[in-house]
């Protein structure tokens, strides 16, 4: 044999591995959404269960006003899927909603500029979330405990602005409700893009890597110099935005303001993330699973309606409904 004879590096004596086969990642892409296919097959069956007992079910109508109908709370629900992501929590925001929307109302009611006074009702939105990105920051205590008191303070503070519903609403911004862009009101576009922000900013930015890494544990992400503490402040914040945003489009909806219009979104919000897959304990979850639980919820409600159940009776087969979807896509 010459000496320029080329002899085999590896070691490798048995036959040559194959590599993985198109089946073996449609196989682990399942895996991996295993409780994303578990939440669509509860969908599924509520779906055909109540388009059997009402046939208006599925008419182009109903879904038109489930999405409506979903949009706020939808909003909500994707500022808290980034919270939760993170281990943090907001129980305020539903009173934060009301809160902001009296702000709007008053403001209205004494002729101010409806520009401003929209502004200055979401300013007011993102610093109630200021305050608790910096409580949650700086406090050792759980965010919600702190949110808990925000909830109540922000109750107070609504009834003290007005306990009268104000209706002084503008027909200009009235008019804002009753557009549509591409057959679709404007309710349902800010829902989409909150959606589509908030998944950009967990699935593909530095940030989101962040915010995974502080949901899964506060100390290591310090230690690998994250900044935690104004991470955890942007996000508060970020959500109070959103907060602002649903508190302008219901009051368009409503065509007025009370002090009490925001009470149990928080609930809904953070069913619908939960039922998505988002622990409370933080590190998992996403947006897809967050939508599902939105679809879920916004079905069950509807669903209910349509088959005239009685309102006790509705909350409970609500809540046996959000309990199973649950324990079906929980991870294994």
């Amino acid at each position: 044999m010459s000496s320029s004879t080329v002899t085999p590096t590896s070691t490798q004596t048995g036959p040559p591995q194959a590599g993985p086969t198109a089946w073996d990642h449609v196989r682990g892409l399942l895996t991996a959404r295993r409780s994303h296919l578990a939440l669509l097959g509860v969908i599924a069956i509520l779906v055909l269960v109540t388009s059997l007992r009402s046939p208006v079910f599925l008419s182009w109508g109903n879904f038109a006003n489930v999405l409506q109908q979903m949009a706020i709370f939808g909003i909500l629900a994707a500022g808290t899927t980034a919270l939760m992501v993170s281990g943090g929590l907001d129980l305020s925001i539903g009173s934060n909603v009301s809160f902001s929307a009296m702000i709007m109302g008053t403001l209205l009611l004494h002729h101010w500029s409806p520009t401003v006074a929209v502004t200055v009702g979401i300013l007011a939105a993102i610093g109630v979330g200021l305050c608790n990105g910096v409580l949650a920051a700086f406090s050792r205590s759980h965010p919600f405990i702190l949110t808990l008191g925000m909830l109540t303070l922000l109750q107070g503070a609504a009834l003290l602005i007005s306990n009268v519903p104000i209706t002084a609403i503008p027909d200009s911004m009235l008019a804002v409700g009753r557009q549509r862009f591409a057959g679709l009101p404007p309710l349902v576009w800010a829902l989409l893009l909150a959606l589509v922000a908030v998944h950009v900013l967990l699935r593909y930015s530095k940030i989101g890597r962040w915010i995974y890494a502080l949901g899964a544990s506060s100390s290591a992400a310090y230690r690998a110099g994250i900044p935690v503490r104004a991470l955890k402040i942007c996000l508060y914040a970020g959500n109070g935005l959103l907060v602002g945003v649903a508190a302008f489009l219901l009051m368009v909806q409503l065509a007025s303001t009370q002090a009490q219009m925001g009470t149990g979104l928080e609930m809904t919000a953070i069913a619908a993330v939960a039922v998505g897959g988002t622990p409370l304990a933080g590190g998992r979850g996403d947006i897809p699973g967050t939508i599902l639980g939105i679809i879920l919820l916004g079905l069950i409600g509807n669903a209910l309606n349509l088959m005239s159940i009685p309102g006790e009776l509705r909350y409970v087969l609500q809540g046996a409904v959000i309990v199973v979807a649950v324990m079906a896509q929980r991870e294994k």
